[in-house]
C-alpha cells in the first residue's frame, strides 16, 4: 500500500479526534437552523453520493468494458472492488461502533459511542455516503493522479451535505475519509501486485 495514503489517513484520524472533542457539538448546534431551510440543496448533494448508485455505475462500467474487451476493464474492476469493500465496512461497523447521530444529540443530548446498536440513530460512524464518495475519489486519484485535487474537492463538497442534514458529525466525515484512503489504497496495491506478477509470469 502507498505509504503516503497511510500517513494521510493517520493525519485525518488525528483531525477527526480533535473534531470529536472540540468541534462536533458546537458545529451541529451552529448548522442545525439551516437543516430545513436548505434541505432540498443538501438532499440533492446527498443523492449524488448515494452508495448503491456508485455500486451500480461501477458494475455497469465493468461489464460494458469487459464486453468490449476494453483496457478500462481493470480500472473499473478496481473501483468496483473498493466500493464493495467500503459499503460492507460501513454497514458492519455502523452497528458495531454505535455512535449517536446529531439528531439524537439535538433532541436528547446523547453524544458519543455506545457499542453494538441496531437503532439507526446510533449509526453515525462511519458515514456510508461519505465512504462511497471518498473511496471513489481515492480510487480515481490513484488511477489518475493529475486530477486528484478535483476528485477530493468534489467529494469533500458533497459530503459536507451530510453535516447540514444532521446525518453525521464533522468527525464522522473526516474519519470516514481516512478509512476510505486505506481501503482504496489497499485495493489498488493488491490489484497492481497481481497484474505485475501475471506480467512477469507470462514474460
Amino acid at each position: 500500500m502507498n505509504n503516503l495514503n497511510v500517513r494521510k489517513s493517520f493525519f485525518l484520524l488525528l483531525i477527526g479526534c480533535a473534531s470529536y472533542f472540540f468541534i462536533d457539538q458546537q458545529m451541529t448546534l451552529l448548522v442545525s437552523p439551516y437543516a430545513k431551510t436548505y434541505r432540498i440543496v443538501f438532499k440533492g448533494c446527498t443523492l449524488l453520493i448515494f452508495p448503491p448508485l456508485y455500486l451500480a455505475l461501477s458494475v455497469g462500467g465493468f461489464v460494458i468494458a469487459r464486453l468490449k474487451k476494453s483496457s478500462w476493464s481493470l480500472p473499473f474492476f478496481e473501483i468496483l472492488v473498493a466500493q464493495c469493500l467500503s459499503i460492507a465496512f460501513a454497514r458492519v461497523f455502523k452497528i458495531l461502533i454505535g455512535r449517536a447521530r446529531p439528531d439524537i444529540f439535538l433532541k436528547k443530548g446523547v453524544y458519543g459511542f455506545y457499542g453494538f446498536e441496531w437503532d439507526h440513530h446510533f449509526h453515525s460512524f462511519p458515514s456510508g455516503h461519505s465512504m462511497a464518495a471518498f473511496t471513489l475519489a481515492s480510487s480515481l486519484a490513484l488511477l489518475f493522479p493529475r486530477f486528484r485535487v478535483y476528485f477530493f474537492s468534489v467529494a469533500t463538497l458533497l459530503t459536507t451535505s451530510r453535516i447540514f442534514l444532521l446525518g453525521h458529525f464533522a468527525s464522522d466525515i473526516i474519519g470516514t475519509a481516512a478509512i476510505s484512503l486505506v481501503i482504496a489504497g489497499g485495493v489498488h496495491h493488491f490489484i497492481n501486485s497481481i497484474t505485475r506478477s501475471s506480467y512477469y509470469e507470462t514474460a
